[in-house]
């Protein structure tokens, strides 16, 4: 683990170094980043790199302090539809959403975080592979399977076999944007970078692709509850 400063902050950064091609970054939680990189990409190369997203890693590591406070969530969206929220101190911990209600039983406040995380993450996996088969059928797109994980800043992304992984909570956004996020991803099945020609397929997919990239950039780790 190295440490690294950018602007009035101190950040550690943990180098993962794998076969792949690109340099990649993602905040695993506050003042800590995390760089996927290929095996023999030079440091010199990754300081760069980190100096050039400077003001995105910036602004990223703001939102993950402003995240709510879990036990005082009085409601929550799903894709635009608007849920209760209850959170009580039981002994056992449990999830339950009905009647567009959801109910949080904790036996420690510290474990409100695990609990949604775990059972939120169940449903928001079936919810996703939906609307993936969903839309890639609509664009004849071919994928080989999707998962989700819980992470701090990053949306999604398409590995070069095929394979789609998601941030569980992009359910949360409404669902033009979460369609965007889907879509972006599966654009990344034909085209692997974000060249021109990336952009220029992904707006035949969505018509609204700038407004919701913006709003993505703006708003969406605002969103992220966990």
């Amino acid at each position: 683990m190295e440490k690294i400063r950018i602007g009035d902050k101190e950040f550690e950064v943990e180098i993962k170094r794998k076969a792949i091609r690109s340099l990649r970054l993602r905040l695993k939680e506050k003042n800590k980043i995390e760089i996927s990189t290929a095996w023999l990409t030079p440091k010199l190369l990754i300081k760069k790199f980190l100096n050039d997203n400077s003001e995105w890693i910036l602004k990223q590591n703001e939102k993950i302090g402003r995240k709510k406070t879990l036990s005082k969530i009085k409601k929550i969206e799903i894709l635009g539809e608007s849920y209760e929220v209850e959170t009580k101190k039981s002994l056992r911990d449990s999830l339950v959403i009905m009647d567009k209600k959801i109910f949080v039983n904790y036996s420690e406040k510290n474990k409100i975080k695990q609990i949604i995380d775990k059972k939120m993450r169940t449903m928001a996996l079936k919810l996703i592979k939906e609307n993936v088969k969903r839309l890639a059928k609509n664009y004849d797109l071919n994928y080989v399977k999707v998962s989700v994980k819980n992470q701090s800043s990053r949306f999604g992304s398409c590995s070069h076999s095929g394979s789609l992984n998601f941030n569980w909570q992009i359910i949360l956004f409404p669902i033009d944007k979460f369609e965007h996020v889907v879509l972006h991803e599966l654009t990344h099945l034909t085209v692997k970078n974000h060249s021109k020609a990336f952009w220029e397929q992904l707006s035949k997919y969505d018509k609204n692709w700038r407004e919701n990239n913006r709003w993505l950039k703006k708003e969406g780790v605002k969103r992220f509850i966990v």
